[in-house]
């Protein structure tokens, strides 16, 4: 079994999936992908969402003293 960056994988785990998300996920993909490949697309979109609305705020500190910028 391949995963989504087409690295051999010999590790094979069983989840138990409504035939609805079934469906769902299929829907998500396309008949070339793996459900392994769908997920994975998934959890990268949702991951890339939430660092894109993560602000780090940073602090300038100078002569008259530090400053929170966000």
């Amino acid at each position: 079994m391949k995963n989504h960056n087409g690295e051999s994988r010999g590790l094979v785990t069983c989840v138990r999936l409504s035939k609805d998300t079934r469906n769902r996920l299929a829907d998500e993909g396309s008949k070339d992908q793996t459900f392994d490949d769908i997920i994975n697309v998934l959890i990268d979109k949702n991951h890339q969402e939430i660092s894109s609305k993560v602000k780090i705020p940073t602090v300038i500190v100078g002569e008259n003293g530090a400053e929170l910028v966000q």
